[in-house]
């Protein structure tokens, strides 16, 4: 199966180095773990997790004691029309990515904005975006779940480039330039 870190493709990796989203990952990662306080126990909410390949990252990384998982699985999604996948494929890749982090992943499947009143206000380490790349989604996003970040936390995504306007907009109005940007584009900002 061609999928977004993974096993890329040429058509959807658009001529990058092959280690173009990996590395980036590491990047941010690495970033993290200097960047948390891990003498306690850490959580996470990653809204957008498609087939689960940052999930499986973030949580073979140690950083986290639980990550929260937010997506509806359903949608207008240019991978899936590129690859001819349906959401129930991009489900089990989901699952099957994230099958050996069962006791500390939890996911809703449901829309962010639909679910943000059950998350506990300044719970939370860190809050990766990387659900949908439109200007209002990522505002909305950033409006609802900023207040569920700890004092110290930090807020990150992906899609800080050209391509996507709409996140750049969204994230400097908002919570100002981003402190790093990473090889594949993910964005972070320490509150």
């Amino acid at each position: 199966m061609i999928t977004q870190r993974f096993n890329t493709n040429i058509e959807w990796r658009n001529y990058w180095a092959p280690n173009h989203y990996m590395y980036g990952m590491f990047q941010l990662i690495e970033y993290l773990e200097i960047h948390i306080k891990h003498e306690r126990h850490t959580e996470m909410i990653e809204i957008g997790s498609y087939m689960g390949e940052s999930t499986m990252l973030f949580a073979s990384s140690g950083l986290f004691n639980r990550i929260t998982c937010i997506d509806p699985f359903e949608g207008d999604e240019q991978f899936n029309h590129l690859f001819n996948y349906t959401w129930d494929e991009v489900y089990s890749e989901f699952l099957m990515n994230t099958r050996y982090f069962n006791d500390i992943i939890t996911l809703h499947k449901d829309y962010s904005h639909e679910i943000n009143h059950i998350y506990k206000d300044m719970a939370y380490d860190f809050i990766y975006l990387d659900g949908s790349k439109k200007y209002e989604d990522v505002k909305k996003d950033l409006e609802l779940y900023l207040p569920k970040l700890k004092d110290d936390g930090i807020i990150g995504g992906h899609g800080y480039q050209e391509q996507f306007g709409g996140v750049i907009k969204a994230v400097n109005e908002l919570v100002g330039e981003p402190d790093k940007i990473f090889r594949d584009y993910s964005w972070v900002k320490k509150l």
